[in-house]
């Protein structure tokens, strides 16, 4: 997974890894690793062909028949599903244990409570502003309250708009939207450009997010991947929430 790939190479075992899935390409040298396979399926020849001692998976990513097939080929699999920032943290102590990068790990975990700590300390506690994550346009989607975004979005002193759905990554109705008229819209897409469909919300005037024109973008390599570079990725969230908050009290 690409975040377990940025993961590893931060506790310094990226020399380790002989291969990776699509996207897996922070920092450059991960760039040059054998792929094998992507979101929607795994080259399982590939991956029995380069002899691994360890598998990481993501299960939203990896399909469970896939990686059951890996398990009874003898492969041992350790899945990272981070839902919170302690994840994050517990994957890099975890990945520092197993590649004998201990110091390593010790190192990036701190620097990460750091930035966490400042983030939570300078926003969580100040007003609350509604906050609208969109996954995705056709169909129009959002995650619930139990996702690392989510998580983001609380630390920024934001509020969810859509958290007690029990959908991981509901569909919702643009009516939904409406009703809950957020202060700010937030979406990744799927690569560095701004999506064009997150524009689309200007046509309803009477929102929020349209009259203060608060509809941003966030790169999903710092939003969507659960490593420390999703640190980053907050960071410009909070500074967001933080310019709605803002016209909020000076209208």
């Amino acid at each position: 997974m690409p975040h377990a790939t940025e993961l590893l190479f931060e506790v310094g075992a990226g020399e380790s890894i002989v291969g990776a899935v699509q996207y897996s390409d922070y920092p450059e040298a991960a760039k040059s690793i054998p792929r094998v396979g992507g979101y929607s399926a795994l080259n399982i020849e590939a991956i029995v062909a380069l002899k691994p001692d360890l598998l990481i998976a993501w299960p939203e990513g990896n399909r469970n028949r896939e990686l059951d097939r890996l398990k009874a080929l003898g492969l041992p699999i350790l899945v990272s599903d981070p839902r919170e920032f302690k994840d994050i943290a517990n994957a890099l102590f975890v990945y520092g244990k197993i590649t004998d990068n201990n110091t390593q790990a010790a190192a990036a975990i701190d620097k990460f409570n750091k930035k966490l700590t400042y983030l939570r300390t300078t926003y969580s506690h100040q007003e609350k502003v509604s906050v609208f994550y969109q996954v995705w346009n056709a169909p129009l989607m959002t995650q619930n309250g139990n996702t690392f975004i989510s998580h983001a979005i609380e630390v920024c002193g934001g509020v969810n708009i859509f958290s007690d759905l029990a959908m991981t990554n509901p569909q919702v109705s643009i009516e939904s939207v409406l009703v809950q008229n957020p202060q700010i819209i937030v979406a990744s897409g799927m690569g560095q450009a701004r999506p064009e469909w997150l524009d689309d919300w200007r046509q309803y005037t009477r929102l929020q997010a349209v009259e203060n024109s608060q509809l941003y973008h966030i790169a999903p390599e710092l939003f969507q991947r659960p490593s420390s570079r999703f640190l980053l990725g907050t960071e410009q969230l909070c500074a967001a929430i933080q310019k709605a908050r803002e016209i909020k009290k000076n209208p």
